[in-house]
């Protein structure tokens, strides 16, 4: 399912990314999970669905649309895949399959940061990338020093019609596992979304 929406209202710098192809102007990258999608209300249309920002009381339940969907307590460093509120306090399970019961109902709105993932960000138009990976050492938590660059385009092919966009976080798979930042200067903008999870 295509899915409309302005880049710039994502938080994509928790994002994990996962494989990418380009291919006739077109750049697709996977998005494995991260993403953060603010309050929005869904509007329907002949190319697929707009997402468009709105208030809290307003918005629609976006994230269920998307085949990975979890929340994060960044305290605990666990994530949940499945998760409700009793009187506001925080009943969770995590990936591995235990429950969780929180105590504090400020621990418990804390950990209720909502992510999402499965899905494919897709730039047309892509007139530029340039990608830099500084690969990670086998801890996974200091850099190795090494780094790789990758480019498409020419920076002498974006024209008016482009616009920056950046992504970055963890490239998951080969160059890296390593923290990623790329520049993309395409047309437009959208996530497809898988249908047999819409």
């Amino acid at each position: 399912m295509r899915v409309s929406i302005d880049f710039d209202v994502l938080v994509t710098f928790d994002c994990t990314y996962g494989q990418s192809s380009y291919e006739n102007g077109i750049l697709r990258v996977f998005v494995e999970k991260g993403l953060v999608i603010p309050y929005c209300k869904v509007k329907s249309g002949r190319d697929g669905v707009s997402l468009v920002k709105c208030g809290k009381g307003e918005s629609h339940q976006i994230e269920d649309m998307f085949p990975v969907h979890y929340i994060y307590d960044a305290a605990r460093q666990t994530e949940y895949v499945e998760w409700e509120l009793v009187d506001g306090f925080l009943r969770a399970r995590s990936v591995g399959g235990e429950w969780v019961e929180y105590k504090s109902k400020s621990e418990s709105s804390y950990a209720m940061s909502e992510f999402v993932g499965g899905c494919w960000f897709v730039f047309e138009g892509v007139a530029f990338s340039y990608r830099m990976v500084g690969m990670y050492a086998p801890d996974r938590q200091s850099s190795s020093g090494k780094k790789e660059v990758q480019e498409f385009g020419s920076r002498s092919c974006i024209g008016p019609s482009s616009r920056e966009y950046l992504l970055e976080g963890v490239l998951n798979i080969a160059p890296g596992p390593g923290w990623m930042s790329w520049e993309i200067y395409s047309e437009n903008f959208y996530i497809d979304i898988p249908d047999c999870h819409a």
